[in-house]
C-alpha cells in the first residue's frame, strides 16, 4: 500500500509539471506571435471580445466547424477570463482567431489590420530632398510621390505570412487590389497635403530673411518607417533626392527649430484629421 501511495505521488507530481510546461508553452506561443504579428492579434482579441452575442455566435459556429466541438466548447466557457485577462489567451486560440475573424471584419478594420501588419513588415528609408528657393511645389510632390511608389506601395507582406493566413489575399484579387488602392490613397494623399502645407512657408521664412541669419530649414515627413526630409537650401537649384545624413550644424539647427518645430504639430494634426475622417464612418 505504502509504494503504490508513492507511486501515485510520483504520478501526480509528473502530471502537474507536465501540464505546467504545457501552460507556459502557450503563453511562450502566444508573445511569439504577437511579436510575429507586430501587435495586430491584439486587435483582432479586442474586436472578438466585442462583438456583440448575435455575432459571437456565429464566429462560434465557424469556430467549431474549423476547429470542433471541444476547442469551441472550450473558447465559450473561457471567453469571460480572457476578456477580464484573469487568463491569458493560448497561441494557438489568437492565431486560430487571427486566422478566422478578419474575414468577417468590416471593411474599415480589414484596412486598419492590414495596414498595421504592412507597417510591421514593411521596410525602413530616410531620403533628403535638397530644394532651392525657386522649385516647383508641385515638381517636389511628384518626386515625392515617386519615391513612395517604389519604398512603400510596391512592398507587400511576405508570401509566407500570406500562406498562413490566406485571408490576407482571401483568393479573391479584387479584394486584395482594394486594400492596395486604400492603402496607395492614403499614403499619397498624407505626403502630397503636407508637402503642400509646409514647403510654402518654409520658402517664404528664408525669403523673408533679408540678413541671410536662416541658410536652411529642414522638415520631416514620415510615412510609415519611411522618412522623407524637405530641405530647403537658399544655395541649392531645383529639387534634388539624396540619401539622408545628418549634416545640419548646430548653429542652423537653432535658427531654424523655432520655424520647423510647429510645422511638425501641423503635420500630425492633418495626419489624425484625414485618418479620422478616413476612419470615421
Amino acid at each position: 500500500m505504502g509504494r503504490r501511495y508513492r507511486s501515485n505521488r510520483r504520478s501526480y507530481g509528473g502530471s502537474r509539471s507536465v501540464g505546467l510546461e504545457r501552460a507556459l508553452q502557450h503563453i511562450e506561443d502566444a508573445k511569439n506571435l504577437t511579436r510575429e504579428l507586430g501587435g495586430t492579434d491584439a486587435d483582432v482579441k479586442q474586436y472578438f471580445f466585442n462583438l456583440p452575442k448575435n455575432q459571437l455566435n456565429g464566429v462560434f459556429d465557424a469556430y467549431e466547424q474549423a476547429f470542433g466541438a471541444e476547442p469551441r466548447q472550450y473558447a465559450e466557457k473561457t471567453l469571460p477570463a480572457w476578456r477580464s485577462g484573469r487568463v491569458k489567451m493560448s497561441g494557438t486560440v489568437a492565431e486560430r482567431l487571427f486566422r478566422l475573424l478578419p474575414p468577417r471584419m468590416p471593411l474599415r478594420e480589414k484596412y486598419r489590420l492590414t495596414e498595421n501588419l504592412w507597417e510591421h513588415f514593411g521596410p525602413k528609408s530616410k531620403k533628403r530632398l535638397r530644394l532651392g528657393l525657386n522649385v516647383d511645389p508641385a515638381e517636389v510632390v511628384r518626386i515625392v510621390k515617386s519615391h513612395l511608389d517604389d519604398v512603400v506601395i510596391s512592398y507587400k507582406i511576405p508570401q509566407q505570412m500570406e500562406n498562413r493566413f490566406n485571408w490576407l489575399s482571401g483568393g479573391d484579387v479584387s479584394v486584395k487590389q482594394e486594400l492596395l488602392n486604400h492603402m496607395k490613397t492614403q499614403e499619397r494623399q498624407l505626403v502630397a497635403e503636407g508637402v503642400k502645407l509646409q514647403l510654402p512657408l518654409m520658402i517664404q521664412h528664408l525669403q523673408a530673411d533679408e540678413e541671410n541669419l536662416t541658410t536652411r530649414m529642414a522638415q520631416t515627413l514620415k510615412v510609415g518607417k519611411h522618412e522623407v526630409e524637405l530641405l530647403v537650401d537658399r544655395n541649392a537649384e531645383g529639387a534634388n533626392l539624396e540619401e539622408w545624413m545628418p549634416s545640419l550644424t548646430k548653429k542652423n539647427i537653432n535658427a531654424a527649430s523655432s520655424d520647423s518645430n510647429w510645422g511638425t504639430w501641423i503635420v500630425v494634426l492633418l495626419m489624425i484629421g484625414i485618418l479620422a475622417k478616413c476612419y470615421g464612418g
